[in-house]
């Protein structure tokens, strides 16, 4: 079974981007039989906000491992002047980034206008490439 996690980075709710996120898991999931575990920035911000390195604190350290267990990530965050979430990004920044070779990732931004259009390209796609940290 394939593991899908969607990772929802708005702080808002609701929160267009996490019904986003979790309508796009779920038609991957029926596609490919996966199974998806949502990873919400707004549930776990009270315990991100606190947690500054590995290990972190008990829910944020959950959700990091079922990112880098997963077959597939389903990304998304809502685009502010231009750029992903805060918090989004400071979830991203905790996880292992040599666990995430190989697994697809399908980024989405939710925005107010067509300025934002480039920001998955542009602010988003570089958070989940290979890196040579």
């Amino acid at each position: 079974m394939t593991s899908i996690v969607a990772i929802a980075g708005s702080l808002g709710k609701p929160s267009r981007t996490r019904l986003l996120v979790e309508d796009v898991a779920r038609r991957v999931a029926a596609r490919t039989s996966g199974a998806v575990t949502l990873v919400d920035v707004a549930e776990l911000a009270p315990e991100l906000g606190r947690s500054f390195s590995r290990p972190a604190a008990e829910p944020v350290e959950t959700a990091l491992a079922a990112i880098e267990k997963a077959d597939l990530i389903v990304a998304g965050s809502p685009i502010y002047k231009g750029s992903y979430s805060g918090f989004f990004k400071h979830l991203i920044d905790l996880v292992d980034y040599r666990a995430l070779t190989g697994a697809p990732v399908a980024l989405l931004a939710t925005g107010g206008s067509d300025r934002h259009a480039l920001a998955v390209e542009h602010q988003m796609r570089p958070l989940f490439a290979p890196s040579t940290r």
